[in-house]
């Protein structure tokens, strides 16, 4: 930006961004000629679509599932989709993550889930979880009486 002159407290200048017209450029209390804004906040990305794990089944996807604390290569966990509505029934990906914990750290509240189509070369690389038994914890109920 070339400096022209100064019409009371305002410069002239000549700025490519204007098509090297002659604009007046406003002055800050320092004498500085442009503002710093802050830019508005960017609301969180929505999701447009909901994807069930039986609409993952019937398009012969995979999950994966990752946690954001020990994240590394061995952390992200690939699994048949069929397996996992046996264990959480059919929800979505989105609440899957809220589902989920990392069997590394046991942590539950950084856990990434999405699903992919594998290609090829990448599926003969990838090891698929695959589900073997539901084993279920029994806990006392008392009651007073």
């Amino acid at each position: 930006m070339k400096s022209l002159g100064i019409i009371g407290n305002a410069p002239l200048s000549h700025s490519e961004q204007t098509g090297n017209k002659i604009v007046k450029v406003e002055l800050t209390r320092q004498g500085i000629g442009s503002y710093s804004c802050l830019m508005p906040e960017q609301p969180p990305k929505r999701l447009t679509t909901i994807w069930f794990l039986s609409s993952a089944v019937q398009h012969g996807q995979l999950v994966w599932v990752d946690c954001g604390y020990c994240h590394d290569r061995h952390s992200r966990r690939y699994y048949d989709p069929g397996d996992l509505i046996k264990v959480f029934g059919d929800v979505d990906v989105s609440r899957l993550s809220r589902a989920m914990k990392c069997e590394r750290c046991g942590r539950n509240d950084n856990i990434e889930c999405d699903v992919i189509v594998p290609v090829a070369a990448e599926r003969a690389r990838i090891t698929v979880r695959r589900l073997v038994k539901i084993e279920v914890r029994k806990r006392p109920v008392w009651r007073d009486g």
